[in-house]
């Protein structure tokens, strides 16, 4: 074996190393991106689904608080829809906005007091299946359920309760 065959079998087991060395290389980067994009899918669906439980909530919540003065708050169910009605004076005419769910999008229709209520006028806030609500002395209840079926709820203690009436 002369030193010149020698010298040709070492290349080509570099040769050889180098490309294993390089397609593990490849193929590990493969994994990383695969892995990253599955974990980035997982994140975004959480966020997405925690949307209602914060968010929407959070929205509910504020108008609530917003419209927190006696008699200004009202719970009433129009064809069969729970509808939460809540009062503003503006130029000393009362306007009402009400809230309520149509089997897939929480929605809210805001209009003069002495305008009938028409579900079909409302404007989409988020997606949801339900919203139930219920009124116990001051302590306001709002369950909403999300398209996955879960059941969201938060309570708000209303201080027209304190002042005579919610």
């Amino acid at each position: 074996m002369s030193a010149n065959t020698a010298a040709r079998g070492r290349g080509e087991v570099r040769g050889i190393f180098i490309f294993a060395l390089l397609a593990a290389f490849a193929v590990l980067s493969l994994v990383v991106v695969v892995v990253g994009a599955r974990s980035y899918r997982m994140i975004n669906a959480t966020a997405e689904h925690a949307y209602v439980s914060r968010t929407g909530l959070s929205y509910l919540m504020g108008k609530v608080r917003g419209a927190d003065e006696a008699g200004m708050l009202e719970l009433r169910s129009e064809g069969g829809v729970d509808v939460l009605a809540l009062g503003g004076l503006y130029d000393g005419e009362r306007y009402n906005t009400y809230i309520y769910c149509d089997g897939s999008q929480v929605r809210e229709y805001f209009a003069r007091a002495d305008l009938a209520f028409s579900p079909a006028y409302g404007d989409a806030i988020f997606a949801a299946r339900e919203m139930r609500l219920s009124l116990e002395g001051g302590l306001l209840n709002i369950a909403l359920v999300d398209e996955g079926g879960e059941t969201h709820v938060v309570s708000l203690c209303l201080q027209a309760a304190k002042e005579g009436g919610a």
